[in-house]
């Protein structure tokens, strides 16, 4: 048997851009993984389920929201509630 090497959690996980679902290659300002296309543009005026405003935060295992009146809130529920085009990663 060939030895096959340390898994490592987290290892294969492929980021999408938040705004047109591709691959993302970089961060943008707000250090959201974003492709190339999109590496100017912002994530502005984002609302949680209670209709409180959110900040986006960046932790160890990548960004989440953060709402006054709810918590920490998942990346990928914030953004399908605004509108914004995000595949799942479920889906590629």
């Amino acid at each position: 048997m060939a030895f096959r090497g340390k898994k490592v959690y987290g290892e294969s996980r492929q980021n999408v851009c938040a705004f047109c679902g591709d691959t993302s290659t970089t961060n943008n300002s707000q250090g959201v993984p974003v492709c190339n296309v999109h590496k100017t543009q912002e994530l502005l005026d984002l609302k949680c389920i209670c209709g409180d405003w959110v900040d986006i935060k960046i932790g160890k295992y990548g960004p989440f929201f953060i709402c006054m009146k709810c918590g920490p809130q998942n990346f990928n529920k914030i953004l399908d509630l605004n509108g914004y085009p995000l595949k799942s990663i479920d889906s590629l």
